[in-house]
C-alpha cells in the first residue's frame, strides 16, 4: 500500500503520535464536538427549511464505501495555491484519521475531488471515531440545492424527489468516474465498485 501511495504522490500518513499528542488531538475534537453538534443541526434545518428538490431514504449499511472514498472537493482555488491545498490536507489527516489516496476524481461537470481514506473504519464497518466524527462524515450524503445528487456505489442511502417529474424517481448512483492522477491528468477508468467495500 505505501509503494502504491508514493506512486501516486500521496501525502504520507503522521507518524505514530505519543501520548502527549494523542491526549492533544483528542482534547481539541472534544472541545470542537459542541460545535459540531450545532452544525449538523444547522445543516438539517436548512435542508427543511429550503426544501431540496431531493430528499434522503435508507440508512447506512455499514458496508464503508463512504469511508473507503472520502471525497473532498477540490476547486481550482487549490491547485492555483498549493499551499492551500497541502493545508486542507494538513488538517483532513492530522486532525481526524483520514488519509491521502494521492488521486483524485472528476465526478460531474468539471467538478474535481480529491479522494482520501480512513483509518478509523473498523472491520465490522462501524466507525472508532463515531461520536467526534467531522461534520462532512455527519452530513452524509450531501442534499445540494440545485442539480443530481449523488451517492457511492454500494451505499445504503438514495435520494428520491420530493415532487416525482419527468425523472425515474430513484437516481443512479456514481459508477464510472474519471481518474485524475496527481499531475490532475487523467489516468485509467476508475470505479468505486472496483475497490473493497
Amino acid at each position: 500500500m505505501d509503494d502504491a501511495r508514493a506512486l501516486l504522490q500521496a501525502n504520507p500518513d503522521p507518524r505514530r503520535r505519543g501520548p502527549i499528542r494523542r491526549f492533544a488531538r483528542r482534547c481539541v475534537r472534544e472541545i470542537m464536538w459542541p460545535f459540531l453538534l450545532l452544525l449538523e443541526a444547522g445543516h438539517r434545518f436548512g435542508r427543511v427549511l429550503l426544501r431540496t428538490e431531493y430528499v434522503v431514504q435508507g440508512g447506512c449499511r455499514k458496508r464503508g464505501a463512504c469511508c473507503h472514498h472520502i471525497l473532498m472537493e477540490w476547486t481550482p482555488l487549490l491547485d492555483r495555491y498549493p499551499w492551500l491545498g497541502r493545508l486542507a490536507l494538513w488538517k483532513m489527516t492530522r486532525l481526524y484519521s483520514f488519509y491521502d489516496k494521492g488521486y483524485s476524481w472528476e465526478v460531474q461537470d468539471g467538478l474535481q475531488v480529491r479522494v482520501l481514506g480512513c483509518h478509523a473504519l473498523q472491520a465490522d464497518g462501524t466507525c472508532g471515531e463515531y461520536r467526534t466524527r467531522p461534520l462532512f462524515c455527519r452530513t452524509y450524503p450531501e442534499v445540494p440545492l440545485t442539480g443530481r445528487p449523488q451517492v457511492l456505489r454500494g451505499c445504503g442511502y438514495r435520494f428520491v424527489r420530493r415532487e416525482p417529474g419527468n425523472e425515474p424517481e430513484e437516481l443512479v448512483q456514481l459508477r464510472g468516474m474519471r481518474r485524475l492522477g496527481p499531475t490532475g491528468h487523467e489516468s485509467e477508468p476508475h470505479s468505486a465498485e472496483s475497490s473493497s467495500d
